[in-house]
């Protein structure tokens, strides 16, 4: 007869990373936030394409996806610094 779910160490310890991933989460919808509204301030104010920018934001876009696989059990692999930091149009086969 098998444990239930919640005797099972493996389980607490996921509970534990959603737990850091969720903070984590915060965090990084607060730089994408910001991100987001220097990349808009940029392309209102200026004819030039901010390519340094939308690589960071597209790579932060991607980590965000990462982490809500995770959290919502879509995915065992947690996301970074467990793998290597997303690069950008990584989700784009999807």
């Amino acid at each position: 007869m098998s444990k239930p779910g919640y005797a099972d160490q493996g389980f607490w310890f996921r509970v534990i990373f959603m737990l850091l991933y969720w903070v984590v989460l915060n965090i990084a919808v607060t730089v994408f936030g910001i991100l987001l509204l220097l990349v808009s301030l940029v392309k209102l104010g200026s004819k030039h394409e901010p390519i340094m920018l939308s690589s960071w934001l597209n790579s932060v876009t991607a980590f965000i996806g990462q982490i809500f696989s995770f959290l919502s059990f879509q995915s065992e692999e947690k996301p970074f610094p467990f793998q290597p930091w997303p690069s950008e149009g990584v989700d784009e086969e999807a």
